[in-house]
């Protein structure tokens, strides 16, 4: 995907996607008519929206080289869906908890509430997945995953429709409510954008754009990848670890995955035209060392850009703990400055056939 819409599609998602995945959400609770409690429950789920959205500020898909601007977007849709969602959630919070409640409305029967409260939770679902994926690094999700929850959404806000029109046809004239109201129009129309977005955002595939790496912004990077004081020569790695030999392996194998995945998307070397390749297999091989074991493992990062690649994977192993204590012949060696990490030592180089990762974890007792 072209950076460009890729940065599109991730503003609007922010933008529109949450603040519209709180009105759904509250909607489904207007019409299964929930205790006043319940809606201090959605108040306290707001909040803790906000904080996770906070959290993700940090997430952003740059081009190295390139301008500020490179994720104009991302920044735009995130600050304004952040004051959407607080205005929407504040809006519905105090108009369910405080309102008094609403007399019998030949509007919608219990059954068609409880469709349309599928149907909203499902569109609702379907405008918060692709937020998710973006927070967590993960880019865009795949059509397969946000395309199906919008047309269940729709198919089951038809399908209330269908059964109020049928409602209504056996009831006297009199006693049908009045044309004026604007429900079901609102929500027609309001269904319709929101399956209008998701398809939209879908139809631009899923993933991170070509050529992009996740990075934090740089004055938020742990101190251990900053330029050391004169009087201090470096990182001083640890030589131990707090963990047992089942948290060692299970993070070293961890860490491998993880470099996976900092490294972005792959390319096929052999191949003569650009083309994507599979993840490399994790596996450990179990080593005795002194008085104890330890767990080895590589990895070869297939690219045509191996030192990306290569700074994004160190950028995340800084992240987690770890800094460069060494470098010699092109390959960078990271040891932990903290004890609660599996790792002992990671070489990081590179080949003709990509960036090389060699881990080496610590010698436990078992």
């Amino acid at each position: 995907m072209e950076l460009g819409a890729f940065d599109t599609a991730v503003g609007a998602a922010l933008l529109f996607g949450m603040p519209s995945a709180v009105l759904f959400v509250a909607a489904a609770l207007r019409r299964l008519g929930v205790p006043r409690w319940v809606w201090g429950v959605f108040a306290l789920a707001i909040v803790g929206v906000l904080v996770l959205l906070d959290g993700a500020g940090q997430v952003r898909y740059p081009v190295p080289d390139e301008t500020p601007f490179d994720d104009f977007g991302q920044s735009v849709g995130l600050g304004l869906g952040r004051i959407g969602v607080a205005v929407n959630g504040a809006v519905c919070a105090v108009r369910g908890g405080f309102r008094r409640p609403a007399r019998p409305s030949l509007q919608v029967s219990g059954r068609e509430a409880r469709v349309l409260s599928g149907s909203y939770v499902a569109l609702a679902a379907a405008l918060v997945v692709p937020v998710l994926w973006w927070s967590s690094g993960l880019g865009l999700p795949a059509p397969f995953l946000t395309v199906p929850l919008a047309v269940i959404g729709v198919a089951l806000f038809v399908f209330a429709l269908v059964l109020r029109l049928r409602r209504l046809g056996t009831l006297p004239e009199d006693d049908r409510p009045s044309v004026v109201s604007l429900w079901p129009a609102d929500a027609v129309v309001g269904v319709m954008l929101t399956a209008l977005l998701v398809g939209a955002v879908g139809s631009l595939g899923g993933g991170v754009p070509d050529r992009v790496r996740t990075v934090p912004d740089a004055e938020d990077r742990p101190s251990a990848s900053a330029k050391p004081d004169p009087d201090w020569p470096g990182p001083v790695p640890t030589e131990h670890t707090t963990l047992d030999a089942a948290a060692v392996e299970s993070g070293t194998r961890r860490a491998l995955a993880d470099s996976v995945r900092w490294a972005g998307p792959l390319d096929d070397l052999s191949s003569p035209t650009p083309a994507r390749a599979t993840a490399p297999p994790i596996a450990l091989t179990e080593e005795r060392c002194n008085g104890g074991v330890r767990w080895t493992g590589s990895l070869v990062l297939p690219s045509v850009a191996p030192q990306d690649v290569a700074d994004a994977v160190q950028r995340g192993w800084e992240r987690s703990g770890y800094a460069v204590v060494d470098r010699a012949m092109g390959t960078d060696f990271l040891m932990p400055v903290e004890d609660a990490l599996p790792v002992h030592r990671m070489a990081l180089g590179g080949g003709q056939d990509g960036v090389h990762v060699d881990v080496e974890s610590f010698c436990v007792p078992r």
